[in-house]
């Protein structure tokens, strides 16, 4: 992933070093590291190339030492996991998983060049209908995707949305025209991902199992993520959390695009986890008074944020319904079927 990252303040000088050591070499004699595009204290994200197929990529390496680096480790091998068994347009691949001789893990992803949403909202506030409910539209079928394969994300925001680069010298043949907005993004970002290992796409005929198995990685009751964007059935613990605690995280993602401001002001954890608890969230108006979105889409966004997951969506694909109907995209789309788990690729995965 190509988009601009900061330096966290915990970053050793020392751990700069041995990143930027591995700048030239060839991680598992097919991963060539050619820049440092970020680097934290976790680890680095590298621009790289495979260079038997000749594909640029982008290499996570989390380096020896790094804090809580076996929680770490274990968000490396979910992303791979996911990468390796939900192969869809709008959600980010992970390709490989690997140790390096020093002991440092790495992870080969997809490369996307671009920006993420919250880069996007942070420059120009509040999006246009079409914009945003494009890209709400495409979280929606990415989530399909995932949800379908037993994923659920755990971790939706604006800044796990990456909206990709298009220009003529980026664009990529699986990228069709798009049905609504001019943005064509992908999820990313599937380390805090549930993993339902019965539901893995392994073919029957095969013995073979994924030789890692995924486990828990909260204890009972605890909870993870980004507050701001956190269901309130996370407060029973992540247990509770499903796909449809992904839908109120998009809900969340559609008010900020929708109104450029979150439905919350509270900044502190507990305070903000109160709010998704127990209060709905303001209508539009109330938040930004200029703003002006058809009562449809309100009401998809409203019923979303329910706070009981049976009033919500059940499924990311009824929200892609909703979205047609609210978007005039219906009759557009006529009287295709939508089967589950895929949709068809030339009208839906991507738009």
């Amino acid at each position: 992933m190509e988009s601009p990252n900061s330096t966290a303040p915990e970053a050793s000088d020392d751990g700069r070093q041995r990143a930027l050591a591995l700048v030239g070499q060839v991680l598992s004699q097919r991963y060539r590291i050619d820049a440092l595009l970020a680097f934290g204290g976790m680890g680095a994200v590298f621009k790289g190339e495979h260079v038997l197929m000749r594909k640029r990529i982008a290499v996570k390496v989390l380096l020896p030492g790094a804090k809580d680096v076996a929680q770490l480790v274990d968000r490396f091998q979910r992303e791979a996991v996911v990468g390796a068994n939900v192969s869809h347009p709008n959600i980010a691949s992970a390709t490989d998983f690997g140790l390096l001789d020093d002991g440092s893990y790495f992870l080969v992803l997809e490369h996307i060049k671009g920006k993420t949403l919250y880069d996007l909202i942070q420059e120009v506030g509040a999006l246009d209908l079409d914009r945003a409910m494009g890209i709400a539209r495409q979280m929606a079928v990415g989530l399909h995707a995932a949800h379908e394969a037993g994923v659920v994300h755990r971790d939706i925001k604006p800044h796990n949305v990456m909206l990709v680069d298009l220009s003529d010298n980026n664009r990529t043949a699986s990228v069709p025209a798009l049905l609504l907005g001019r943005d064509f993004i992908k999820i990313i970002d599937f380390g805090f991902a549930s993993v339902s290992e019965e539901r893995l796409s392994i073919p029957p005929q095969s013995s073979a199992r994924p030789s890692y198995v995924p486990e828990r990685i909260t204890q009972q009751g605890e909870i993870f993520g980004t507050i701001s964007y956190l269901a309130p059935e996370a407060a029973l613990g992540m247990d509770a959390v499903d796909a449809r605690s992904d839908l109120y995280a998009l809900g969340i993602v559609m008010y900020v695009m929708l109104t450029g401001r979150h439905p919350y002001d509270e900044t502190e954890p507990a305070a903000i986890f109160r709010r998704h608890l127990t209060t709905p969230p303001p209508a539009f108006k109330v938040r930004s008074p200029l703003v002006v979105v058809p009562p449809a889409v309100e009401a998809i966004t409203m019923k979303l944020l329910a706070k009981d997951p049976a009033k919500r969506f059940q499924t990311a694909l009824e929200l892609v319904g909703a979205i047609d109907e609210a978007m005039g995209l219906s009759a557009l789309l006529g009287a295709v079927r939508i089967s589950s788990p895929g949709l068809p690729a030339d009208l839906l995965a991507q738009a």
